[in-house]
């Protein structure tokens, strides 16, 4: 993959608090070399991981 680690960052936050898209992403960081199809695989990797975390903090849960 040719994301560094402050690419990488940098795209998670973009995408997951701004809710960009991959062609956003390319649009808004044009002097970047980043090809799409890339770029939506790693998308991808983000969303799955923040549906796997989602909803499994058990600190909130009643104890029965």
């Amino acid at each position: 993959m040719p994301f560094s680690k402050y690419g990488k960052a940098l795209i998670k936050n973009v995408y997951q608090f701004k809710e960009y898209g991959s062609r956003r992403i390319l649009a808004e960081f044009s002097k970047t070399s980043y090809e799409r199809e890339v770029l939506d695989i790693l998308l991808k990797r983000f969303g799955e991981q923040e549906a796997r975390t989602k909803g499994t903090r058990t600190a909130n849960r009643k104890r029965v």
